[in-house]
């Protein structure tokens, strides 16, 4: 359907409709939409009163304010503008391993959910891919619930491959654009600490809404594939080692692992950012409608 992934069955689309993007503070939006924006418009949310001047509507006088202070007032009201939305999805070499646990394809399907929610509630949406080989022309901003099949088949053409300076890749793209909206940083992010926490921080200094969705494999989590003396290699950066694994040392790595999401999740916490674990041995549109709100979004 529309060449998004298998998950996207007609139901879980219908619930999708449901949602809506949440944002914790007002941001300017682009044009008319159903957020509510600092400006102001003529929504039903009320804003507060200002001086009558010539030519103001007088159905918005207050004549019971007027009444008490003998002074013309106006009530003033909210604008409701769209919500540009960006996803930034970690096309690195690690998110193809191991291979079995698909999580560059997961990592897909959650950035074209968020993204289907946002166009579904007529808000503007731009995909970008960070890292990769061989990356396709970006469908660029778009608007309207039909276009998910344009961002399908751009991130359908996407292979994971090389290395990826988190901080000096997201530089660049919010440096293109520039503007208040909500941010969507979907990543394994294994990385080194430092790139991950400069990379985070520039969201965090950003005029944005950000959630980073960390995505993690069920075998890589488990690492029972991995016993005795193996030869270990860094997908991103060729570096090879060899180490002996046993049950006590298996034991460490996945503890290590759950420690790391754990601390990732207090990091953003701490700075503002919004943070949803996935961990592709659970059904993916479980984890979905359940981190609801964890994802920024409300029914």
């Amino acid at each position: 359907m529309l060449g998004l992934p298998a998950e996207f069955s007609a139901d879980f689309l219908s619930r999708l409709e449901h949602l809506r993007l949440k944002t914790r503070r007002e941001l300017q939006g682009m044009g008319k939409g159903s957020h509510l924006s600092p400006r102001r418009g003529s929504s039903l949310e009320f804003a507060g009163f200002g001086h009558y001047s010539d030519g103001d509507d007088l159905r918005y006088v207050d004549w019971n304010l007027f009444a008490r202070t003998d002074r013309l007032y106006v009530k003033l009201f909210k604008e409701e503008e769209d919500l540009l939305t960006q996803l930034f999805v970690d096309a690195s070499a690690s998110m193809a391993c191991p291979q079995a646990d698909r999580k560059f394809d997961f990592a897909r399907a959650a950035a074209l959910a968020l993204a289907y929610v946002a166009l579904a509630s007529g808000d503007r949406v731009m995909v970008r891919v960070l890292g990769g080989t061989a990356l396709p022309a970006s469908p660029g901003m778009v608007k309207g619930r039909h276009r998910i099949a344009d961002l399908a088949a751009y991130l359908s053409a996407v292979r994971p491959a090389g290395g990826l300076d988190l901080p000096a890749a997201l530089a660049r793209e919010l440096a293109l654009v520039r503007r208040a909206g909500k941010v969507f940083l979907v990543s394994d992010f294994l990385m080194a600490p430092r790139a991950l926490t400069d990379g985070l921080r520039l969201l965090t200094g950003a005029n944005v809404d950000a959630t980073a969705v960390q995505v993690l494999g069920g075998l890589e989590l488990e690492s029972a594939d991995l016993s005795g003396e193996v030869e270990v290699r860094d997908v991103e950066t060729g570096e090879r080692a060899v180490v002996t694994l046993g049950t006590q040392e298996r034991s460490a790595l996945q503890r290590a692992l759950a420690r790391f999401s754990r601390e990732l999740k207090a990091f953003c916490l701490r700075h503002g950012l919004r943070y949803a674990l996935y961990v592709t041995s659970e059904p993916f549109t479980t984890f979905f409608m359940r981190a609801v709100t964890d994802l920024g979004l409300a029914h």
